[in-house]
């Protein structure tokens, strides 16, 4: 299987070692982008790089592009692959062409991230759903990897990554259902779960709506 992983984290290590296995028998090319206060010791056959102090999810960008796979995974450490989910992107991925892919996506109705957008997900699905963002866990083509990151700022690096540097590579919802939450998901210490991050992600979000999708059919 062609295809590559990247796994970031901060603070949440206490089941890392097992979304990481369960990664590892999706594909052997499984890079971990530690950023966490302490470092996180594993005896794993991954691909381990630990940055002090935290650059935040925008280190995921920059480890993509030193991956092997031509479908190459950014994924949150608060969910779980089951069996199947990296067979399930690839094959997509195959079937949709260059694109990229997630298991949760957006799409963009108005300028309000919060409330003018329409979510989907992939255990809802039965074919895939085109949209204009994605996220939880994406796949991505390698020519849509490379960027310049200096003005991703922490809180929105995914809406930088699809909005602001590939706002016209294709976006799709895929049907799976190989893949858990955690209930870390839902933690209040989140990324973008507390008000000062929420408020940089709706500006930004404002911005490039206004200037790459609004007003097209």
């Amino acid at each position: 299987m062609n295809l590559s992983v990247v796994v970031v984290t901060y603070r949440r290590l206490k089941r890392l070692s097992m979304i990481l296995q369960a990664w590892l028998r999706e594909t052997p090319d499984v890079w971990l982008c530690d950023c966490s206060a302490g470092g996180f010791k594993t005896d794993l056959p991954i691909n381990y790089v630990y940055a002090k102090p935290d650059p935040g999810n925008r280190i995921r960008h920059a480890v993509a592009l030193m991956t092997s796979g031509d479908w190459v995974v950014k994924a949150d450490d608060d969910i779980v692959p089951h069996e199947g989910l990296g067979a399930d992107f690839v094959k997509w991925g195959t079937h949709l062409g260059p694109c990229i892919m997630g298991v949760h996506g957006r799409l963009f109705r108005g300028p309000d991230y919060y409330r003018n957008t329409k979510l989907y997900g992939a255990k809802g699905l039965s074919q895939s759903q085109k949209v204009d963002f994605v996220g939880v866990a994406t796949c991505a083509s390698r020519r849509f990897l490379a960027m310049d990151l200096r003005n991703c700022k922490t809180e929105v690096e995914d809406l930088y990554w699809q909005m602001a540097r590939y706002p016209k590579a294709p976006k799709y919802v895929i049907p799976t259902k190989h893949f858990q939450h955690m209930d870390e998901s839902k933690d209040k210490g989140r990324l973008c779960g507390t008000a000062p991050s929420r408020a940089i992600r709706m500006a930004s979000y404002k911005t490039w709506y206004e200037k790459e999708y609004a007003g097209r059919k």
